[in-house]
Order: C-alpha cells, then sequence, then structure tokens
C-alpha cells in the first residue's frame, strides 16, 4: 500500500491509503497534481484548511459504493435533485436502474401527487406528466381526448387515464416510479365520460356516453391478469360524467347526468354495486344536484366537490349526507384526490387546498405549477419511489 496521500485542488477531498494510488479524484474526477505523493511526517503536513480540512460531504462519499447506496436512499424524495448535483458518483447511484426499487425494499419509498394535464389548452396531443408541485416534466404522452372522469389509481405507483389515442378509447398505465407509461387496456365499445375505478387488481369502468347515446347504463370489468374484460350487470340508471369511489366491498356512483326529452339532466341519485354479491341498489339521494363533481374517497366517506356550490359528503356507515362550505370560490376545480388522508382540489389556475380530518380547509404552500391553464387534468396519490 503507498502511504503517499494528495488532496484534490477543485473539491479539496483528501486521498490516502490505497485511493492515492488513483491518477485522479475519485469525487470530482480532477486530475492528480502530483504523482507518488511521499508521505510527510506529520509536523511537515500542510496547515491550509482548504487542504487539511475533510468536509462532511467528502466524509460521506469516502464510503464504499453499497454503504453510500444505503445512505442515499434514505434521502427525501423533494431532495433527490440536490443530491445527485454532489458528484457524478452520488448522481450515478440517484438515477441508476436499482435506486427506486431499493427505496421501496428499504421502506423509504414516499407518496406524492402527480398530474396530467394537456400541454396546450384545447386540442392539445400532447399530455405532460409532472409532480403536482414541481416545474419537471416527469414524462411526455403522445395522447389526447384527456378524460376529466376515467382515472384512478391501483393504490401503488399507477395513475390509470383514458384518452382518445388511436381514435379509440384508450385507457393508459402511468408508473410514476419508473417513470413510464404503456396502453394498459382499450374499452371494448368506443365511449367518453365514463368514470373508472381500481379494486382490488380489477378495473371497474361505468356509465358514460356514445356518438348516439348520450348516456348508458353499462358496467364492466377488466382483470389484468387474464388481459379480459367482463360484462357486469348494468347499473339501475343510464349516467354520464358521474363521480365514483370505492369504500369497503361497495361502489358508489353519485350523480351524473341523462338524456331526457333531447337535453342533458342532472342527475339527483346515489347507485350502490355490492362487488362480492354483483348486485346494484339505490341509495339515500344526494340533498342536491351534484353536477359536475369531482369524487374522492377519503377518511371512509365519499366527498363530491362541485364548486361554487357547497361540497357534499355521504357517510356509508349511517347512510346520510351532509353539507360543508369550501373556500374555493367562483373557479372551477379542475381536478381532486386523497393524498395521506387528505383530500387536495385544484384550480385551474393551480392554487390548491386541502381538507383536514376535521373538516377545515386551508391554502397549500406548495401548489399545481401550470406554466399555462390546461384545459383538462387529472390528479392521483402514487408511489414515487
Amino acid at each position: 500500500m503507498d502511504e503517499g496521500e494528495w488532496t484534490c485542488a477543485a473539491c479539496t477531498f483528501r486521498h490516502v491509503g490505497i485511493v492515492s494510488e488513483l491518477r485522479e479524484c475519485t469525487i470530482c474526477g480532477t486530475s492528480r497534481p502530483v504523482v507518488n505523493a511521499v508521505r510527510q511526517p506529520e509536523s511537515r503536513r500542510s496547515v491550509d484548511p482548504a487542504v487539511s480540512r475533510r468536509s462532511p460531504s467528502s466524509q460521506l462519499l469516502a464510503l464504499p459504493d453499497d454503504v453510500l447506496q444505503r445512505v442515499l436512499v434514505g434521502v427525501p424524495r423533494d431532495d433527490h435533485d440536490v443530491a445527485a448535483l454532489i458528484c457524478k458518483r452520488t448522481r450515478g447511484i440517484i438515477t441508476g436502474p436499482r435506486f427506486l426499487a431499493l427505496r421501496q425494499r428499504y421502506g423509504f419509498a414516499e407518496y406524492g401527487i402527480v398530474t396530467i394535464a394537456d400541454r396546450e389548452p384545447f386540442g392539445a396531443h400532447a399530455l405532460q406528466i409532472k409532480m403536482a408541485h414541481k416545474r419537471e416534466v416527469m414524462a411526455t404522452l403522445p395522447a389526447r381526448g384527456l378524460s376529466l372522469y376515467g382515472s384512478t389509481t391501483d393504490g401503488g405507483a399507477r395513475l390509470f387515464v383514458t384518452t382518445g389515442l388511436l381514435g379509440g378509447s384508450q385507457i393508459l398505465e402511468v408508473n410514476a416510479s419508473s417513470r413510464r407509461w404503456r396502453r394498459f387496456a382499450t374499452l371494448p365499445r368506443s365511449s367518453e365520460s365514463h368514470c373508472a375505478e381500481w379494486h382490488a387488481g380489477l378495473l371497474y369502468v361505468a356509465g358514460g356516453s356514445c356518438p348516439r347515446e348520450p348516456a348508458i347504463n353499462s358496467f364492466r370489468v377488466f382483470n389484468e391478469a387474464t388481459g379480459l374484460w367482463e360484462d357486469l350487470p348494468p347499473m339501475p340508471h343510464a349516467c354520464t360524467r358521474a363521480a365514483l369511489g370505492v369504500i369497503g366491498n361497495e361502489l358508489f356512483i353519485a350523480g351524473g347526468y341523462d338524456m331526457q326529452q333531447g337535453h342533458l339532466r342532472m342527475l339527483q341519485i346515489l347507485q350502490v354495486y355490492d362487488i362480492a354479491t354483483r348486485t346494484w341498489r339505490v341509495g339515500a339521494p344526494p340533498p342536491e344536484n351534484p353536477g359536475i363533481a369531482n369524487g374522492v374517497v377519503a377518511d371512509g366517506k365519499l366527498f363530491l366537490i362541485r364548486p361554487p356550490e357547497s361540497t357534499l359528503v355521504y357517510d356509508p356507515q349511517s347512510t346520510t349526507w351532509t353539507e360543508e362550505a369550501a373556500p374555493f370560490g367562483d373557479e372551477f376545480v379542475l381536478h381532486a384526490c386523497a393524498h395521506e388522508g387528505r383530500v387536495f382540489a385544484f384550480r385551474r389556475s393551480g392554487a390548491a387546498y386541502s381538507r383536514a380530518t376535521d373538516g377545515s380547509w386551508s391554502p397549500c404552500t406548495r401548489a399545481v405549477d401550470h406554466s399555462h391553464r390546461p384545459s383538462t387534468c387529472v390528479s392521483g396519490s402514487v408511489l414515487l419511489g
């Protein structure tokens, strides 16, 4: 072992022992200023603080690769960009193919709100995937016709959305952890404005509209394991643009529209599907017409967020509805989701509000970053890795 040592002039990291034999700095890659430097006695070593002092980051980076990797997996997701700027070594670990899987393995994976929105208002042919509070675009989808209604998550890293890709009703799977997407399924019958919900490994799709049928009562389920659709008992009432949520082993479809004498009519109705028995029943109707509402399940309740009107809350335990005032004003709420036990609602402008379990609403300090006001946008709380 060479007893020499040398200090990098760029990052001031001191190389000793076997590392001192390298011709360049292992931290920043700067070429070694002196080849085969001889270790000096303690009394003759430089007293220059820039040379003799180790910074905390240098001590961290002196760790073996496997130990450094184990340390970095515990860094919060929001700090990954900064940690990757330390040097090539940390950047290689954080952007490596195994890093996100290791975060999940060791229990450091975090949930975050991901949004999917049209890139340009009205008629865009590309969708952008972003973290709710960041400018960075995680991925871009060459799709069009994003539906405000047919989106759901699998409780993990995947967010499902419905688009008009390839001229049909395509359901896309967006994996926020791997930052990849794929075509997940194609509806057996082209439709739009249907609602969708993932439950126990199955994707349920209800209602919607077709070119010659403004509102349909179809109800089907897609099995990912078999890749097949199955028709289920149709809904008691045809509807489109309805709010949907699963609580326990029941699926709740609230509100929506149907066609009455050639005109769309708002439905003041709650339809309940028992997943175990495969039967429908009509539940207690909402106290008001939900209209175009964002359906969110949190704290075992179904929330219908419908600004500028009050928020309607259904409790399946008591089978009753209550009304809550919401701080959204007259601006349209573009999308909403549940995250870490709270309900989050996002305006088209990017302003966001969260509802605590005690029923109080408060503005979010980090709102959605929209470079424009999208015409369509969906969101979901997913596992980021």
